[in-house]
């Protein structure tokens, strides 16, 4: 009666293994979705979200949270993809400073 145990579970188990496609256990990973490229901005932009960044960082580290704010709020006007915009919002956030939802692109 053991003997039947173990060659049920054996046959099971082949049975499984032919019904499965062969490439079951070592299916390839799915791509990675592919994000697109953030807009280029022109020299213009880029000089201007650069200096409205250095105001907002000196307003933040004169402790003027709403004025570093509304300097990160015209930078996300302008660009969503600057990274020490995103940076320095999420140390205000992380402050306890509640910040204005960020404005939404057309």
């Amino acid at each position: 009666m053991r003997f039947f145990k173990h060659l049920l579970a054996a046959a099971a188990a082949a049975f499984l293994c032919a019904c499965l496609p062969p490439n079951w256990f070592n299916a390839p990973a799915p791509a990675p979705a592919k994000r697109a490229a953030p807009a280029r901005l022109s020299a213009e932009d880029e000089k201007t979200v650069e200096r409205l960044y250095y105001k907002a960082v000196g307003a933040y580290s004169n402790n003027d949270m709403p004025a570093a704010l509304s300097h990160l709020d015209e930078i996300d006007r302008i660009t969503t993809s600057y990274a020490p915009a995103a940076e320095l919002r999420e140390k205000i956030k992380s402050i306890g400073v509640k910040t204005a939802p960020r404005p939404k692109t057309p």
